[in-house]
This record gives C-alpha cells, sequence and structure tokens, in this order.
C-alpha cells in the first residue's frame, strides 16, 4: 500500500457470459475504482482462447517474469 492506494486485480462476468480480466483501485478505503483489463484478454483471445480467462499467476524464473494464465 503506497499514499493509502491499494491496487488490485480481479474478474467480472463480461456479458453475462464469460470470465474477463478486471483492475481496481482502492483509496483511503473508502473510494473504489473498478475498470476492465482487456490487455491480457486481448492477448489471450488472440492466441484462440474464447471461454472463460480465469486465474493469472506470476512466475518468476531467475531474471524471467512472465505469468501463467488459465484460459479456454
Amino acid at each position: 500500500m503506497h499514499d493509502g492506494t491499494v491496487e488490485l486485480t480481479g474478474h467480472h462476468r463480461a456479458r453475462r457470459d464469460t470470465d474477463r480480466e478486471l483492475r481496481a483501485t482502492l483509496k483511503d478505503f473508502t473510494t473504489w475504482y473498478a475498470t476492465l483489463d482487456r490487455r491480457p484478454d486481448r492477448v489471450l483471445e488472440s492466441w484462440g482462447a474464447r471461454g472463460d480467462i480465469d486465474d493469472r499467476s506470476l512466475l518468476e524464473l531467475g531474471c524471467t517474469r512472465a505469468f501463467l494464465t488459465e484460459s479456454q
């Protein structure tokens, strides 16, 4: 937490159908703002994902960082 701000990632149901990514900011534990995060969705959809785009985890191997993502 920096200056009373917490940044989070999460999921939402797009068009009441598929699971997609979002980013959220909580300021001073009083103000909440969430927005769609289409960046990971676009990449995974370009590789053929058509269903849910679920959990993601940071994978670090030496100096290399990558995200491991579950998707259909």
